[in-house]
């Protein structure tokens, strides 16, 4: 098993033995010691793996709207391999075999109606075949992101999928996107949402806007009550 470091903050490995799918991973300074954990899961199990270390975009949303540029950059430098993309807060926990012949162009985990989770799909675990087709998927996914402040990368990637009628998208096993406390599966894939601990500005703005409201809120009160003594 052979692992570069380059010195721009790239780490890859061949892994074990020859693999159809390349488990591919960005990360922020935030999220190097989860990335380290990942990568020595990685190591643990023999799968191929490329990480790359992105500079912070300034708050957590943005930052996770780089997903779709670190996957399109993949498909582009490794042409011969499709892409398992993994977040930077996950483990794997045993082998991903499931990809070793993955039949769909897209494998994502959607959400089951009433299970409480904040998005459609959940892409912290994601199988991209290396198409031209896919390609153009991951174009028009960077393409949705366009405006976004508050937005996240499952927003842009919800509105991509609607749109694309033709691509051809299968369903991946809740074992492969295991949230580390919810359900009983055994997980494949183990996330911790390491994002639960993060500021997020939409958090922030909403905290604020709540503030503000409960502000004027006791300002109408002191008015109305200033008026019923005069």
């Amino acid at each position: 098993m052979v692992t570069t470091i380059s010195p721009n903050d790239e780490r890859f490995s061949e892994g074990k033995s020859g693999s159809a799918f390349l488990a591919c991973c960005f990360y922020t300074d935030k999220y190097a010691l989860e990335a380290e954990q990942l990568r020595a899961s990685l190591d643990a199990t023999g799968i191929a793996y490329f990480l790359k270390r992105y500079p912070s975009r300034g708050y957590w949303e943005a930052n996770t709207r780089i997903k779709p540029e670190f996957l399109l950059h993949c498909l582009e430098r490794f042409p011969d391999r499709n892409i398992v993309y993994l977040d930077a807060d996950c483990v794997v926990r045993s082998a991903m075999v499931l990809f070793d012949a993955y039949p769909h162009d897209i494998g994502v985990f959607k959400a089951p109606p009433g299970g409480g989770l904040s998005h459609p799909y959940l892409t912290g675990t994601l199988f991209l075949r290396n198409t031209p087709r896919v390609h153009d998927f991951v174009r028009n996914w960077i393409s949705a992101q366009g405006g976004m402040v508050l937005g996240v990368d499952q927003d842009s990637f919800t509105v991509a999928v609607e749109r694309d009628a033709g691509l051809d998208v299968g369903l991946l096993p809740a074992s492969y996107v295991k949230i580390f406390d919810r359900g009983d599966e055994v997980p494949v894939v183990e996330h911790f949402q390491a994002s639960r601990q993060r500021v997020k500005l939409q958090r922030t703005l909403k905290k604020l806007r709540n503030v503000g409201f409960g502000l004027l809120f006791i300002a109408m009160i002191v008015w109305l009550m200033l008026q019923a003594v005069n």
